[in-house]
């Protein structure tokens, strides 16, 4: 992908998806950061390339528990080019780190954005988020795997992916029992893709000592619960022995079964909502499973607003035909 489309950011705006309904938790993130951490500057956007997760805004923490999906709240840095959300919209700029460790634009300042509509607290979030990176924050490390932007607007705290997920990982008490698959999805840094797992998805039921797929029961996956919040499978088992793998017309199947021997991560995102992620928190595959209970009653629905995008900038017709942004899952 190059810089020029990194500028079209299009909107996430369906709420239809479980995105809107399948946030990550964020207990006890906030960042204890001490004088020492904070005295070293980061001088080169290369030192600090890649995907981050937001762990703290002002005084706002992204969790499930206040209705920001896991990965949602995200700052990517690629080739000199700032991508960033705090669970609603997402904007981006050019942007350089010099040798005092403060953040600059590097183009005229402005700002591409969708335009999802998200409700006027968090829009007003966006605003004070986006107008942040206009504020020229300086840059400091804050220990392994952290880093800490700080302006007279505001502070901002990153976290690695995998650190935040070795952070907030569950107890196996937590995630015990009968779940239905509702979507794959494969993800990228802050793109992803993929599908509904469609009719009859089965139930995954987790044991302490194995998974079973009630659509493959002849086939239970021996596993054990590793330090690091994994479901391991003792024994290699082939996706494809499944039966319901071998004769399926879908992608479905397939996806939920290869997750499932993939010893996967377990990722906590919602009260009823559990993720098996094959990879890692910045590039992977998730398996997104509803509590059996909470399907068989659920809760009322949540209203959403209908969101649009716009595109502030023009784009040349080859870049437009290049472009393959798809969103069609919880991020």
């Amino acid at each position: 992908m190059t810089a020029l489309l990194r500028t079209a950011l299009l909107a996430c705006s369906s709420c239809a998806t479980l995105a809107a309904c399948d946030p990550s938790d964020e207990r006890g993130s906030k960042a204890a950061i001490s004088d020492e951490e904070e005295s070293a500057f980061v001088t080169s956007l290369r030192e600090i390339e890649g995907f981050w997760l937001i762990v703290r805004f002002e005084d706002f923490e992204p969790s499930w528990r206040n209705g920001t999906p896991w990965r949602s709240a995200y700052l990517q840095i690629d080739d000199g080019w700032i991508t960033y959300s705090i669970g609603c919209n997402r904007s981006g700029n050019s942007a350089s780190l010099g040798s005092d460790g403060i953040l600059r634009d590097t183009d005229d300042g402005s700002r591409m954005q969708t335009m999802q509509g998200c409700g006027p607290d968090r829009e007003a979030r966006d605003r004070r988020f986006f107008a942040f990176f206009a504020s020229n924050p300086e840059v400091r490390r804050a220990g392994t795997g952290r880093v800490l932007l700080k302006s007279d607007a505001g502070e901002l705290v990153l976290i690695r992916p995998e650190l935040w997920r070795q952070t907030h990982k569950p107890d196996l008490s937590e995630i015990e029992g009968r779940w239905v698959p509702q979507m794959s999805t494969n993800y990228d840094g802050w793109e992803s893709w993929g599908f509904g797992i469609g009719e009859n998805p089965g139930v995954v039921t987790i044991e302490r000592s194995r998974v079973r797929w009630s659509q493959c029961s002849d086939l239970p996956i021996a596993i054990r619960w590793t330090a690091d919040a994994r479901l391991a499978a003792r024994d290699a088992i082939d996706a494809n022995d499944c039966p319901a793998v071998a004769r399926a017309t879908k992608n479905g199947p397939g996806a939920i079964m290869r997750t499932l021997t993939a010893s996967p991560a377990v990722i906590r995102t919602g009260v009823d909502w559990i993720a098996l992620v094959d990879g890692t928190g910045e590039k992977g595959r998730r398996l997104d499973l509803q509590a059996e209970e909470s399907v068989l009653n659920p809760p009322p629905p949540r209203l959403c607003q209908k969101g649009t995008f716009r595109l502030r900038r023009h784009l040349p017709r080859a870049a437009k035909a290049e472009l393959r942004w798809r969103w069609m899952g919880p991020q």
